[in-house]
């Protein structure tokens, strides 16, 4: 298990307007059976300051968000799919559907890139196009 630098980069479009977002912040990285993990906290930037947030990365592409502390999730991205979770919040549960329309990785021994770009639907109504860039680095 690395400590590693990650860096945030974030574009949400909403109703025609979009909003951008960065955060940086210490975490760990780590390869498991042949996948690569990315933990970090979330902060007070995010509005999460009691939350955790664990990446997996798995070599066929596909990358699972697991999300922990006053919010809970488990959202899972895989280019051309649709997956269904619930997200748990102080306020209640939601459903929210996350459509993966790119998911590019180049993650290697000392971290990498993570490049998400999704479509968020929650309770059955679109909500955002998101794009994300995470950079992992020693």
């Amino acid at each position: 298990m690395k400590q590693v630098y990650v860096e945030i980069n974030g574009n949400v479009t909403s109703s025609g307007e979009t909003d951008s977002m960065s955060y940086s912040t210490e975490g760990r990285f780590y390869k498991k059976s042949g996948k690569f993990y990315i933990n970090y906290p979330e902060g007070e930037l995010l509005g999460r300051e009691q939350c955790s947030t664990t990446l997996k990365v798995t070599p066929d592409g596909v990358v699972t968000m697991l999300r922990s502390g006053e919010t809970n999730t488990r959202m899972v991205f895989e280019k051309g799919q649709c997956h269904m979770s619930c997200y748990e919040t102080p306020f209640g549960n939601l459903t929210v559907s996350v459509t993966a329309n790119d998911v590019k990785i180049d993650m290697g021994e000392n971290g990498g890139r993570l490049d998400l770009d999704y479509n968020l639907t929650i309770n059955s109504t679109s909500h955002s196009r998101n794009r994300l860039s995470i950079n992992v680095r020693p």
